[in-house]
């Protein structure tokens, strides 16, 4: 246990280090002043939207958690989802890449009653199919993406980005035919397990159609968020520049790299708006500003576990049709 710990301080401190890296390039090529100059400039009645347009998106996210649950049997009701997304929202900003917070999320949702295997496999279910959404958005893109950048470096890193993040799914829903003798271990038994699911809920349209909708609901959200901070700071941005550009920034920023993303994120969105003229320091502001927003809408999610307990929920593979039908 204690190896493990130290482990986990060793891995949590170089993705720090990477973290702080990242934005001390960052901070090297732009114009600090200009960027701070642009952040002190934003309206005032943008924060309200902002924010309750990611809140809107972590109920989106809510509602397509529990139709994943459902693959497993059990769901829990849709207040305590909330919850424990929203607390895994909150220590998405404190652990190392966007998706420390699913952790916290299985963690809970265990204690709150489901299954050890079902509470991990609909975590990462979900997970799996928000990637896949996002996926499908950047292939969408691609041909928008190339028509606005000619550089073939800028092309072949972000096909790079589809490419590997596609290859990721299609191996997870190649694992369950693994060779039988390495069943013999449970983390591979829990893989096959896993991608039987992933494979029914590719194959039943019931499932697909509505996690693919609101996934893909939430990502536009997100997308208008930033094209909003765009127009606030009077960046040369359109939408549609965002909805092809934004989704493969993010899909970057998923990299266990650094924490909750920062210095990867940012870094990406210089480079990535800077291929359509958009000033350094203006597409930094912006990407800080998104890092900010989700700091504070969190906020809450941090509260709510420290005054937290880990009462189970009782009944969860027992609910009624209209609980089950419920968002």
């Amino acid at each position: 246990m204690a190896r493990s710990s130290f482990t986990k301080v060793i891995v949590f401190c170089l993705k720090a280090a990477v973290t702080i890296g990242l934005i001390w390039l960052v901070v090297g090529s732009v114009d600090i002043g200009d960027t701070m100059d642009r952040i002190r400039g934003i309206p005032l009645w943008i924060a309200p939207v902002a924010l309750a347009l990611l809140l809107t998106q972590f109920l989106l996210a809510t509602w397509r958690w529990r139709i994943v649950m459902r693959q497993f049997d059990q769901v829990l009701p849709f207040k305590t989802s909330f919850r424990f997304f929203f607390e895994g929202m909150f220590f998405n900003q404190a652990l190392p890449s966007t998706v420390g917070g699913d952790g916290i999320r299985i963690y809970r949702s265990f204690r709150a009653g489901l299954p050890l295997e079902s509470a991990i496999n609909s975590v990462i279910l979900d997970r799996v199919l928000g990637l896949a959404s996002q996926v499908l958005l950047v292939a969408i893109a691609q041909p928008l993406f190339y028509q606005r950048v000619d550089d073939p470096a800028a092309r072949l890193t972000f096909t790079t980005i589809f490419i590997l993040a596609a290859l990721g799914i299609s191996m997870l829903l190649l694992m369950s035919w693994m060779p039988a003798r390495l069943h013999r271990w449970k983390i591979f038994r829990g893989l096959a397990a896993l991608s039987v699911a992933a494979r029914q809920a590719f194959s039943r349209p019931s499932v697909l159609l509505p996690v693919v909708g609101l996934s893909v609901a939430g990502h536009l959200l997100t997308v208008t968020v930033f094209y909003l901070l765009f127009r606030c700071l009077d960046l040369p941005a359109t939408f549609m520049d965002c909805l092809v550009l934004v989704p493969s920034v993010l899909l970057l920023a998923t990299v266990p790299v650094s924490v909750a993303g920062w210095g990867l994120r940012e870094g990406a969105m210089v480079a990535a708006f800077g291929l359509l003229g958009v000033a350094a320091g203006g597409a930094a502001a912006v990407s800080v500003l998104f890092g900010l927003g989700l700091i504070v809408l969190s906020l809450p999610g941090g509260l709510l576990w420290f005054v937290g307990s880990d009462r189970r929920v009782a009944d969860v593979s027992h609910l009624t049709p209209e609980e089950h039908a419920s968002p």
